[in-house]
């Protein structure tokens, strides 16, 4: 295809009739009987698909970057199956039953500690998870001794913890303690990876 193919020509040919010659400005913008431009169907096809393609790729592009597993894989298996990973934290909730220093074992064959909970967006997130069922977290009442963290941290008491027993629990609802022979669902924490 020359570039002549894809010229606007006109289509009149009555002008050719009457021997009037072709020159460059009637050959590049002659008009149809009606007025309007008319364009050679290869060379609008040609367009149609080109703009078509400028107009497919950047979208392809930008959806691709979403859509492939390369770019953000890294972030998504920054914990083991079965953890979720929230505020760059892994958690594990069981759907067993223990008591609360067999689930502390538990969670630390897994390299973790029943649940610290640092900050409100992280007990939010976790009470959503829980539901109404009590869970043990990682809190616990010595005797003789003030409430503590399973990673050793004293509690400051930011949040209420209501009952008269020596291991905490968290349901949807609010944070609590349980006898800690009570068999409960419990919830594991670590750092991601």
């Amino acid at each position: 295809m020359n570039s002549e193919d894809c010229s606007i020509t006109e289509n009149s040919s009555s002008h050719l009739e009457r021997g009037q010659k072709n020159n460059a400005t009637s050959s590049h913008f002659g008009t149809h009987h009606e007025g309007s431009l008319q364009v050679p169907i290869p060379c609008a096809v040609l367009n149609v698909v080109f703009i078509t393609i400028l107009i497919i790729i950047p979208i392809a592009l930008s959806v691709g970057q979403y859509n492939c597993p390369g770019h953000y894989n890294s972030h998504v298996s920054s914990c083991s199956d079965e953890w979720v990973l929230y505020q760059r934290k892994c958690y594990f909730i069981s759907s067993s039953t223990k008591n609360w220093t067999e689930a502390q074992h538990s969670c630390s064959e897994d390299g973790s500690t029943l649940a610290v909970i640092d900050s409100e967006k992280d007990m939010v997130f976790l009470k959503r998870y829980a539901g109404g069922t009590e869970h043990w977290i990682g809190l616990k009442n010595e005797v003789g001794q003030t409430w503590k963290w399973s990673n050793g941290k004293k509690f400051d008491n930011w949040f209420n913890l209501t009952g008269s027993e020596k291991c905490a629990f968290l349901n949807s609802m609010d944070v609590g303690n349980a006898a800690c022979e009570k068999n409960l669902p419990w919830i594991c924490s670590k750092p991601s990876r």
